[in-house]
């Protein structure tokens, strides 16, 4: 049938934004946990400790490697979290050292942290900016300097990635998270027809919360959101869409707007494109007195990301689904990368280290859908990455 879009999509333009002789990260940060917002603003530094072993697929120069990373935001609860996980994977591997630098999701601080970097002589540095047009002139600074620049979760313009020979992205493809994203909410729609299809029109209607407007991730997981739902043959009206900036309180006052719009029953399923903006959702519904055990009483929400309190939610039965960013595996992606390429070795599956493909110097480490099958198992992995 004709897709509505009832609500029309504010476009709310933000800068933004949705893997030898050795030593290991530590920082100066010791409150911030890897599913929680809360962090210094001070930048923090590696210091030298034990090597604990590097596999022979992996890239080693045989000497340390002195890397710059800078963050678009560390008190991003992802970014945080992301953070975290590199510096675990950084101790576990060894052979580097990095330095992480906090750009706090401005392109002038995050420029001026590059020029630190580059004064000072990194070896290599790795850039997640706070937009995807900033990094044509981070890449042209580092080009200048002749230092290597591995970019990663904020990917550059293509145009960015021809310009310069010294450049690589790491990341997952935005699209097939949003398919598994959508495919989540269509296997509930199909096996639970009854109750799902609450006003028993035969078609999904729902909403969607996206992440800032502009950002790549946001534009293709939220096409894909749609691009499944037709190829699966889903017959579907999209109420309502709107930014919520990948935050859980903006998510929970849109939400609360839709409830108070449509009535909560009038809403069959919610695609989220972070799963900050899924809690929010879940909150309301919860508020509401909904996702709460009663499988009559349940608005499907879905995101994306696999953090602690989405797969808690899970668990608990408020949450429908996530999809698992795969920060680990990116982490070691990232790590191997900035070594191989510190000594010139030729960037290859086996170098990289993890499950991914290398398509040039594009590195796509692939998401993973949670379910069923794998909750526990990813839930018990993603604790132990945050201890």
């Amino acid at each position: 049938m004709k897709r509505k879009v009832i609500s029309s999509l504010l476009a709310t333009a933000m800068v933004c934004s949705l893997a030898a002789c050795g030593s290991s990260t530590t920082t100066s940060d010791t409150s911030d946990t890897a599913e929680t917002a809360e962090d210094t603003s001070s930048d923090t530094t590696t210091e030298e400790a034990a090597d604990t072993g590097e596999t022979a697929e992996t890239a080693s120069t045989g000497d340390n490697v002195s890397a710059t990373v800078i963050w678009r935001a560390f008190d991003d609860q992802f970014q945080s979290g992301f953070r975290i996980i590199m510096e675990s994977q950084a101790e576990e591997l060894g052979g580097i050292t990095l330095d992480m630098q906090d750009a706090a999701n401005d392109v002038s601080t995050a420029n001026n942290k590059l020029d630190a970097a580059l004064t000072k002589g990194t070896d290599v540095v790795a850039i997640c900016a706070p937009d995807r047009e900033s990094t044509e002139t981070m890449a042209q600074k580092c080009d200048a300097d002749g230092v290597p620049a591995v970019f990663f979760n904020m990917e550059p313009m293509e145009t960015t990635m021809e310009n310069y020979d010294n450049i690589w992205y790491v990341g997952a493809e935005a699209a097939q998270s949003g398919e598994m994203c959508a495919q989540a909410l269509i296997n509930y729609w199909n096996e639970n027809t009854e109750i799902a299809d609450k006003n028993g029109d035969g078609v999904l209607q729902l909403v969607i919360l996206q992440g800032e407007i502009g950002q790549q991730d946001v534009q293709l997981r939220t096409q894909a959101y749609e691009d499944t739902l037709k190829a699966q043959g889903i017959d579907y009206e999209i109420l309502a869409m709107d930014t919520a900036n990948w935050d859980q309180a903006q998510a929970l006052d849109k939400m609360n707007a839709w409830i108070t719009a449509y009535g909560i029953d009038g809403i069959e399923g919610v695609l989220c494109n972070n799963d900050s903006m899924a809690m929010g959702a879940v909150q309301a519904c919860i508020n509401n007195g909904y996702n709460s055990g009663d499988p009559e009483k349940f608005v499907p929400i879905v995101g994306i990301d696999a953090n602690i309190d989405a797969l808690e939610a899970m668990k608990a039965g408020s949450l429908l689904g996530t999809v698992l960013n795969d920060r680990q595996n990116q982490s070691i992606a990232i790590i191997n990368v900035i070594k191989a390429v510190n000594a010139g070795q030729e960037i290859t599956e086996d170098v990289v280290g993890v499950d991914c493909t290398v398509d040039g110097k594009y590195i796509w480490v692939p998401y993973v859908i949670v379910d069923e099958s794998n909750l526990d198992a990813t839930l018990e992995q993603m604790n132990a990455l945050s201890e």
